[in-house]
């Protein structure tokens, strides 16, 4: 039987594995130059051209298969890899369809005439950097309990098959260097990947053509619309 899920989970990866290597060419140069400059890239990917979402399409479809396999040994409750990319895959790309409509609320609310399009196009080139930022947080974090800390590791993967507070709460207090260092490792990726999308926002406000104090308050409305939004797509994921 585990030859069997070891199968089933070799083959999806090795499709994705072929899919990623044939956007590279393209897809590399794009992260190069969006992580560098995303106001100049995506005021560039917004003029209105043909195959423009297509374009941002294929960037977050790429950006998310490799998340899915850089933290392919987290998946949660125990579930195989082709259920976790199905389930997760929707739900992520549910989200940044849902976020983009918030952010078009959030700016038409103060003074904002974008149209919809453009919205989706600039959040799915970002929503696709900040996967890859959290997905290299993650394996991160992995990887330094999988090397320095082989029974915390073991923990860990353990509780992502059967979490439980009583578990959590119970942890063996010789587990929490590793947990302390790794986490550490985490946040601070994660912190650079945040502070990178902060900086990105300003897209959105050239996209609208708005002083700098109006993209603040759209930043704020739209951190309070979809709050509840990400809440409840974190819990139909889990």
């Amino acid at each position: 039987m585990r030859q069997v899920y070891t199968l089933l989970w070799f083959f999806p990866m090795k499709d994705l594995l072929e899919r990623i290597l044939s956007y590279l060419p393209v897809y590399i140069p794009d992260l190069v130059r969006i992580v560098s400059g995303p106001k100049r890239f995506v005021a560039e990917r917004n003029r209105g051209d043909e195959g423009e979402l297509i374009k941002a399409l294929t960037f977050f479809g790429v950006s998310l298969a490799i998340f899915f396999i850089l933290q392919a040994d987290v998946t949660v409750r125990g579930r195989g890899f082709v259920t976790d990319v199905g389930i997760h895959g929707t739900l992520n790309l549910l989200s940044v369809v849902i976020f983009s409509a918030i952010i078009r609320i959030a700016w038409k609310i103060v003074g904002g005439k974008a149209g919809y399009r453009g919205f989706l196009i600039t959040s799915l080139y970002y929503v696709g950097v900040l996967l890859l930022g959290i997905g290299i947080a993650t394996i991160f974090f992995t990887g330094i309990l999988r090397l320095f800390y082989p029974d915390a590791y073991a923990w860990f993967i353990q509780y992502l098959v059967a979490p439980s507070l009583d578990g959590a709460l119970n942890l063996d207090p010789r587990l929490y260097g590793g947990f302390v260092v790794a986490g550490t490792g985490f946040l601070i990726l994660a912190v650079l990947t945040s502070a990178w999308g902060l900086i990105g926002w300003g897209a959105y406000r050239e996209l609208n053509q708005l002083p700098r104090s109006r993209s603040y308050a759209a930043l704020f409305l739209t951190l309070v619309f979809f709050s509840p939004v990400a809440v409840g797509l974190f819990i139909a994921g889990w």
